[in-house]
């Protein structure tokens, strides 16, 4: 085989990562791979330049301009009752999602025509069932880029 073109155990190899994390970054990263037949090839050349134009600050928080949150440890029963108490404290408070978290600085209003998304995920030793609402950006909305976290407990 031609050492130039590689398979997947050899890209493997090459990177010095884990099967695990290559199929992770063929799924999510845009790495220039071609897939013949049932088997992944990577080109040498391919893989150097991609690694050599990577910016690493392109994978921090790449799409939140603006991200506060806020985690409530407890039980499974306990959760789901947090969860109805901040829905009854956001209907009250008019969708204004500054009075469930309130280390935002603006006003900020889900609008009448906002998306609910109710997505369950296994992320490496995590699974996740998540609650989104979203809606797109409203121009007046638009805060400075920056981040703030609530501290986790």
């Amino acid at each position: 085989m031609n050492n130039e073109i590689l398979n997947l155990e050899q890209a493997i190899k090459f990177l010095g990562v884990s099967e695990k994390t290559l199929i992770k970054l063929l799924r999510e990263e845009h790495i220039p791979a071609r897939k013949i037949g049932r088997e992944w090839r990577f080109s040498k050349e391919a893989l150097i330049n991609w690694v050599a134009c990577g910016d690493s600050i392109n994978y921090i928080n790449k799409n939140e301009m603006y991200s506060i949150t806020k985690d409530i440890p407890g039980s499974s029963t306990a959760l789901f009752s947090d969860i109805s108490q901040a829905l009854s404290t956001l209907k009250e408070g008019d969708r204004n999602i500054k009075c469930i978290l309130d280390d935002i600085d603006k006003d900020i209003v889900i609008p009448e025509n906002a998306v609910l998304r109710i997505s369950y995920k296994q992320q490496r030793d995590i699974e996740k069932l998540q609650f989104k609402i979203f809606w797109n950006l409203r121009e007046d909305y638009k805060l400075e880029p920056t981040q703030k976290e609530i501290p986790s407990y």
